[in-house]
């Protein structure tokens, strides 16, 4: 009985909360954006309460894109091109989940749900 514990503790309950971790709610969206911005950014944050991402290439001048939940683009915020939609300055909470290596901005590379593998 106490291998049985030690073999569940051991390697089936991390197994568990890793796979939660790695498989988000919106998985599929969360790839779909990934195949956009792979080489960029993308951030979960929230807009009224709701989940949205934020995502960009790693590009001088490029727009930002903000999406909902089903991968539907909900916003642009141009700062260099244009007027920013009045949500780019309403998220809150953004928490980067993606960031490409050496990006322009010059900060470490993230991958929070292995969206590359």
């Amino acid at each position: 009985m106490l291998k049985q514990f030690i073999l569940f503790t051991s390697f089936i309950l991390p197994a568990l909360f890793n796979s939660c971790e790695k498989n988000p709610d919106h998985w599929s969206t969360l790839k779909s954006l990934y195949k956009t911005y792979k080489n960029g950014e993308m951030s979960e944050c929230t807009l009224g309460g709701e989940k949205v991402y934020h995502c960009g290439l790693s590009a001088y001048d490029a727009e930002s894109s903000i999406y909902n939940v089903d991968g539907l683009l909900i916003g642009t915020c141009n700062y260099a091109w244009g007027t920013p939609d009045t949500i780019c300055s309403q998220l809150a909470d953004c928490e980067v989940i993606y960031r490409v290596k050496d990006n322009i901005w010059g900060y470490p590379s993230i991958d929070k749900y292995d969206l590359g593998n």
